[in-house]
């Protein structure tokens, strides 16, 4: 049944692909809850679908504060890399939240340094269950930040943050056995989508 579904989603960007007189490529990322072993190819028609393209993938253990339960959710979900017209991570996140009924889809769009109001930051070698201690013990980082991913290949922590809270991350690394001095950090635009 996967391999079906994979080609017919192959089938769907072939036959469906992006204008190549599209608008410039708005480069974005996408976090979402993996919810299912056919996740990554429905998802990947549905942000088609909304008018991006995904140019891969990454898969993660995400760990997201969540206010209804007050507690940490740990789940494996999916860094989408997406490249789309300005908004079309928007739209991808909020067809992803109602279609797989998730409580929240974080979109991250890439600007320059200036025109952004918030940071991803890459932090190699943390470990998903320290950094879900700290996340649960730090009210200011469960508040501003909500959560994170590890890639689950080389553990590298993957945070995204308000420009304001720059420090809360900072410290929210430390927290983690993170080394911020070892960070890389771009520039952009976030946006929860949640229910």
């Amino acid at each position: 049944m996967r391999s079906v579904l994979v080609w017919l989603v192959v089938l769907f960007c072939t036959t469906f692909p992006a204008p190549a007189h599209a608008e410039p490529c708005q480069q974005a990322e996408l976090f979402a809850a993996d919810t299912d072993p056919l996740f990554e190819a429905r998802a990947t028609v549905t942000i088609a679908l909304s008018g991006a393209a995904v140019t891969g993938s990454t898969p993660l253990d995400g760990v997201y504060w969540s206010d209804a339960l007050q507690r940490n959710t740990r789940e494996r979900s999916l860094e989408f890399h997406l490249c789309g017209a300005d908004g079309a991570s928007h739209s991808a996140a909020e067809a992803l939240r109602r279609q797989f009924d998730q409580e929240a889809v974080l979109a991250f769009d890439y600007l320059p340094q200036r025109a952004g109001d918030a940071i991803i930051v890459a932090v190699p070698g943390v470990d998903i269950a320290r950094f879900g201690d700290a996340l649960a013990a730090d009210p200011a980082a469960r508040d501003r930040i909500r959560g994170g991913s590890v890639t689950t290949t080389d553990h590298t922590l993957i945070l995204v943050a308000g420009g304001d809270d720059r420090d809360v991350a900072r410290r929210l690394v430390a927290e983690a056995g993170g080394n911020w001095d070892a960070a890389t950090i771009a520039y952009g635009r976030r946006e929860f989508v949640e229910t």
